[in-house]
């Protein structure tokens, strides 16, 4: 076999791989059909539906995974000086935890003993006035909150530090 008869196969080999790779690409890219109202719900008897819903709503954890971005988000909006941005993801960790009262109304009385009375409206306080010394001292105390709250919710082992990675890419222009 000549040289020439060992580079088509390879040649075909590669072309081939290459229009798989197009067709994946472009079948990825589309924007697939928005899910029809209810899909997933109404295949189950209504009797299951509520349940069904608990499950994907599940406990307190997932109102803290919310809360734990609305913490990332507000600390470095009032780091990079975007107030508005560090008061708005601050007002949606209070509602993020309210919504999370409704599914474990057990975890009320702490939060709102420890961390609503005590240093979060302080941390909003520093937000509203701008001013970056007291917004670091005040998120500072209001993470401490956050670990008395753990540790009075016996989950001592979730322990808060000050945020070094940002999640998004905003930008304060």
């Amino acid at each position: 076999m000549t040289d020439m008869g060992k580079r088509r196969p390879r040649r075909r080999l590669i072309a081939g791989a290459a229009i798989v790779l197009a067709i994946a690409g472009s079948a990825y890219a589309q924007t697939p059909a928005a899910p029809k109202a209810g899909g997933w719900l109404k295949k189950l008897p209504p009797d299951q539906q509520t349940e069904a819903i608990d499950r994907q709503l599940r406990g307190f954890d997932m109102a803290m995974f919310e809360v734990n971005y609305r913490y990332i988000e507000m600390y470095f909006g009032g780091i990079e000086g975007n107030w508005d941005y560090a008061l708005y993801t601050g007002e949606k960790l209070a509602w993020a935890m309210m919504n999370g009262f409704e599914r474990r109304p057990k975890r009320r009385a702490n939060a709102e003993e420890i961390f609503f009375k005590g240093a979060y409206p302080q941390v909003l306080d520093a937000i509203r006035k701008k001013d970056i010394a007291l917004f670091k001292k005040r998120f500072d105390e209001m993470r401490t909150t956050c670990n008395a709250c753990h540790t009075a919710e016996k989950v001592p082992f979730i322990h808060v530090g000050i945020p070094s990675i940002k999640q998004t890419p905003l930008v304060n222009n």
